[in-house]
C-alpha cells in the first residue's frame, strides 16, 4: 500500500476512541497519531525501503485494525 492510498483512507475519517494495533500499542489520540506518522514517513530517506519505516508500518497496522 502506498502512502497516498493510506492518506486516503485514513485521513478525514472518524475511528473508535481507542484503536490497539499490538499488544504494546493503543491510539488514543488517532489524529494526533496518523499526523505524527505522516510527518515521518515523510522524513524516511528513498534509498531505504518503504515497508523498513517503522511510522509506515504503524500507519498499515492502524489500516488494518480499522478498516
Amino acid at each position: 500500500m502506498t502512502i497516498e492510498e493510506l492518506k486516503a483512507a485514513l485521513l478525514d475519517k472518524e475511528f473508535p476512541e481507542r484503536v490497539e494495533i499490538g499488544p504494546d500499542q493503543i491510539v488514543t489520540d488517532h489524529k494526533q497519531f496518523l499526523k505524527t506518522q505522516f510527518i515521518m514517513v515523510g522524513q524516511w530517506n528513498d534509498k531505504k525501503p518503504l515497508d523498513r519505516c517503522p511510522a509506515y508500518l504503524r500507519l498499515v497496522k492502524f489500516w488494518e485494525v480499522t478498516r
